[in-house]
């Protein structure tokens, strides 16, 4: 049974989740309101997107810090660890001139006792004070990372910090009592977070033989070349600084820009553009970009990395990364694959990479509940021994205790999920192909790098459940965008089907840019999930009907 979506503006998808990843912005005019910053939009936006909406209990953590350590006219940004509270700073130092950026830590207690131990976790956080004007400056740094503290740890946070300031008195024991009753009665207990980490490498790597568990016969990774990480984006932050710190440490080499290959998540372009030396951007990411990048480096050029997705988001294409990794071999640079969309049941990138991240806040959760990202390092790499000397000496775990909880029970079921979006996403895309009504689709099976993507395909993988669709009549895009009965926001690889008009979300300031590149403004971007197949095919059908009539 089709569960009812949300209709109310601002509302986390799914419904009544306490930290949703997605978020309801129900119409193609909503989703414009929330990007022109329309009062009418943004007054309800009770949830969003973590890395660009902060959480409401986040935005709690940060007001009792300001109001207990605070100085005048500052405001606080609350991370994970000491390490990247001071890469923080140096970003407003650097991209302000700012010097007046200082750093608090705290921590809350840890377990007194071994019951205690199955509700309580020291949690250490660093809060970086800046002044108001440089406020929107150390949000770039939050949302480009992904490594600012997860909303479940800015709950707990903020609940200890409240507990200890009381000094438990017999009213706030009550109260803790009844939080952690409600917390982590029948859900969690976090005694088993290292468990719960070491089971998810296991997942990941492909090693774990059980039910829930992936094909033993998939690629042999040793868990010790698995890192977590609170979100995708921090993955791929932390293999760009990886990179970056590869190419310092190579004798006689300068800091060369990176390469950016095909049209890829708006924060991946930001991270290599705002942190390095800059960018070579590829978007169209095809045949001819290769070519024109290896004649570059047959002249000479030397690049510091290449960053690819396999496929790209949202024009599912797929690059030549066998030749890719041929010409890294060649020239000496490492290749990062951020692999999210494909998904490791159904493509094997490792092989031809040196680096492979995802975002694990999608298919791999798929209840949208969590961020997560993981990086893994191929061990038959050029720059293996480098990668690990550096990940040694600089990997934190900042991977919030609960959040790995959460995850690790999302994910059991991982494969089967998979599997099923795969079979209803073909589906699907026939239903679109038989409608005069599309112009395009995007689709890792339709688009010319097919063959690309088959070489990456795994014995028993499919093609995914992400499709973009262009109209030939952008009034058809839009009323069929608001007519079709489903869940509308921003993420993908949700166990729910979920919609976005997506250059008007990610892209809504430069949608004259993105479209040089391919990426229509009035495309529609629809994460396929679990629901009953000819369910959903009758809820697009009625919609394309509707639409039909414009």
């Amino acid at each position: 049974m089709l569960a009812i979506p949300s209709k109310e503006i601002g509302a986390p998808i799914p419904n009544n989740t306490a930290h949703a990843v997605s978020v309801t912005l129900p119409t193609w005019e909503a989703t414009v309101g929330y990007e022109e910053g329309e009062q009418w939009v943004t007054s309800k936006m009770t949830s969003g997107y973590p890395r660009f909406f902060i959480h409401s209990k986040i935005q709690e953590l940060c007001k009792h810090i300001e109001e207990k350590f605070g100085r005048e006219n500052e405001k606080a940004w609350c991370f994970p660890s000491y390490e990247v509270a001071k890469r923080c700073r140096e970003f407003v130092k650097e991209k302000s001139h700012c010097n007046n950026v200082r750093i608090l830590q705290l921590r809350t207690p840890p377990p007194k006792t071994k019951e205690e131990e199955s509700y309580r976790k020291e949690a250490k956080i660093a809060v970086v004070f800046v002044h108001d004007s440089e406020w929107s400056i150390a949000k770039q740094y939050w949302q480009h990372s992904g490594e600012g503290i997860s909303s479940r740890m800015g709950e707990y946070v903020l609940q200890e910090l409240q507990i200890s300031e009381n000094n438990l008195n017999e009213d706030k024991d009550k109260e803790y009592k009844m939080f952690i009753e409600e917390r982590f009665g029948r859900n969690l207990n976090l005694s088993y977070v290292n468990e719960a980490k070491q089971i998810l490498k296991r997942r990941i790597a492909g090693t774990l033989k059980d039910d829930s568990d992936l094909d033993s016969n998939q690629r042999v990774i040793c868990e010790d070349d698995i890192f977590l990480y609170p979100t995708g984006m921090a993955s791929i932050f932390n293999a760009f600084l990886a990179c970056l710190n590869t190419s310092t440490q190579q004798e006689g080499s300068q800091l060369e820009k990176s390469v950016c290959f095909g049209f890829p998540y708006v924060d991946t372009l930001n991270i290599l553009k705002k942190f390095g030396p800059g960018v070579q951007f590829y978007g169209f990411g095809d045949d001819d970009s290769l070519n024109d990048l290896e004649n570059k480096l047959k002249s000479g050029e030397k690049i510091q990395s290449f960053f690819c997705e396999c496929p790209s988001n949202p024009l599912l294409k797929t690059p030549n990364l066998k030749k890719v990794y041929e010409l890294s071999q060649i020239y000496k640079f490492p290749v990062v694959v951020d692999e999210t969309v494909g998904n490791f049941l159904n493509i094997d990138v490792l092989p031809y990479a040196d680096i492979v991240v995802s975002s694990l806040t999608k298919v791999f959760s798929g209840d949208s509940n969590v961020m997560a990202g993981s990086l893994v390092l191929n061990p038959k790499s050029q720059y293996y021994e480098i990668f690990t000397k550096y990940f040694t000496n600089n990997y934190e775990d900042i991977f919030w205790a609960e959040d790995a909880i959460y995850l690790e029970r999302n994910s059991r079921d991982f494969q089967s999920r998979s599997s099923k979006v795969n079979k209803t996403t073909e589906a699907v895309v026939n239903l679109f192909q038989n409608s005069s009504l599309i112009k395009e689709i995007f689709y890792p099976k339709l688009v010319p790098s097919k063959k690309y993507y088959d070489e990456l395909k795994t014995p028993h993988g499919g093609y995914g459940g992400l499709i973009s669709l262009v109209f030939h009549n952008p009034n058809a895009a839009r009323v069929f965008f608001n007519e079709v009965n489903l869940s509308k926001g921003p993420s993908l690889g949700t166990n729910f089907t979920l919609a976005c008009p997506y250059a008007i979300l990610a892209h809504y300031q430069e949608l004259d840019e993105v479209e040089k590149w391919g990426v229509d403004r009035n495309i529609v971007r629809i994460s396929i999930g679990l629901e009953d197949q000819s369910e959903l095919l009758e809820i697009l059908q009625h919609a394309l009907n509707l639409a039909a009539l414009e």
